[in-house]
């Protein structure tokens, strides 16, 4: 559209960029029209983000309980209010170089307060999956420090298919990292 043109061309710095707390709503219609699920978060206690050029929101960044309950390896016993897992992160294009990164780090700084408004749990770590079936590599992670401690084969995730329409996973676990 024209005001992504615009926005395009006006946009070339992380610098320029804010992030806020938004509405989860607000956070699960972005991702709907914009992320590769194409399918909103169904989780009870979650945190979202938007980031903004000037009042346009070009991106959005969704903590929550994580999914999963208990993953042997994964984090140190812990209760899953202790470990929000980011859940979406969903970008538009005109992103400029280096803002998914300056995103996330916002947020992260942003989170343990935020947090614990919503759980009564300040955080003690932060976790998050990759999906390498659809061509991500984690790149976003490394580059705000976050720890490789596992890949796993996981199962397919049906891009576009209602919630909890999941693929049994048949694979074997792969463990890797430190």
């Amino acid at each position: 559209s024209e005001d992504f043109l615009i926005i395009t061309k006006r946009l070339t710095s992380a610098k320029q960029l804010s992030v806020k707390q938004i509405d989860n709503n607000y956070a699960n219609n972005f991702v709907l029209h914009h992320h590769y699920l194409k399918r909103k978060i169904y989780i009870a206690k979650n945190v979202s983000y938007g980031l903004f050029f000037e009042d346009q929101c070009i991106g959005v960044c969704m903590f929550g309980y994580p999914v999963w309950r208990e993953y042997p390896g994964l984090v140190p016993p812990m209760q899953s209010s202790e470990v929000p897992e980011l859940i979406r992160l969903c970008t538009l294009a005109c992103s400029p170089r280096n803002g998914e990164s300056y995103f996330v780090g916002r947020c992260l700084k942003l989170l343990a307060n935020d947090w614990f408004k919503e759980t009564g749990v300040k955080p003690k770590a932060v976790t998050s999956l990759c999906d390498l079936a659809y061509g991500f590599n984690g790149y976003i992670y490394k580059a705000t420090n976050f720890k490789l401690l596992r890949i796993t084969k996981g199962r397919a995730t049906n891009a576009g298919g209602t919630h909890g329409k999941w693929k049994t996973n048949t694979d074997e676990t792969i463990v890797t990292g430190k």
